[in-house]
């Protein structure tokens, strides 16, 4: 496995992220969701790893490639805003979301692009735009609840999970959407534009692992 930064990024977000449960921060506060993006950085690496094994023996399996990144990344961001704390009770809407996924993969699969034979980049744009849409009802969900009134925002790990997944999330749906369908065969071939893609998603997940620690180094409420 070739270290990126991207790998980088993600090795270290799941180092913090597993060394908060040592933490005298951790609390039943934010323990559940904590478990929760432990698990998502976990599985996230498992993917990576397993994608390059494959890699590195040669089968570099279309089907393989769209069920850990089109499919399995993205279900485990949604299933990751399954568990933020919403005032609203979008909870549900996220369980939809996920079921809308495989639905719309199924007719993709069916009569766009193969599961097997294509990398099903309409799949993935549909799935980041899912993404997109949380993370930024997320955010005022966040900025209408009152209990949040007097707390400083940089204080709540959520803040910045929504932050950065929004971030590179809407990156990604650029990129992706004029690579594929507009603009293939110039934007391909912009190997800094696809790095810089790669880095950002990577800060997602560093982020997601420093996002607990933000009640220490932040204050919690204005004065």
């Amino acid at each position: 496995m070739i270290l990126s930064v991207f790998h980088i990024c993600l090795l270290l977000g799941l180092l913090f992220s597993a060394f908060y449960f040592f933490s005298y921060s951790h609390s039943s506060t934010h323990a559940k969701t904590h478990w929760v993006v432990f698990m998502v950085i976990l599985f996230t690496f498992i993917f990576e790893v397993v994608w390059n094994f494959s890699v590195a023996h040669g089968v570099e399996s279309i089907l393989l490639y769209n069920s850990l990144f089109v499919y399995g990344k993205v279900i485990l961001i949604l299933f990751l805003f399954y568990n933020l704390p919403f005032s609203c009770g979008l909870e549900r809407k996220v369980l939809l979301a996920i079921f809308l996924l495989l639905f719309f993969g199924l007719i993709n699969s069916f009569f766009f692009q193969p599961l097997s034979l294509k990398i099903q980049t309409y799949s993935y744009l549909f799935g980041n735009l899912l993404v997109l849409f949380f993370s930024v009802f997320f955010f005022k969900d966040i900025l209408r609840q009152s209990k949040f009134k007097h707390v400083n925002l940089l204080s709540l790990p959520f803040f910045w999970i929504a932050t950065f997944a929004l971030f590179s999330t809407g990156e990604s749906i650029i990129y992706t959407a004029f690579s594929s369908l507009f603009f293939p065969m110039q934007m391909t071939k912009l190997g800094f534009v696809q790095l810089f893609v790669h880095f950002f998603s990577g800060l997602m997940y560093l982020v997601f692992g420093l996002a607990f620690y933000a009640p220490i180094f932040f204050r919690k409420g204005y004065v």
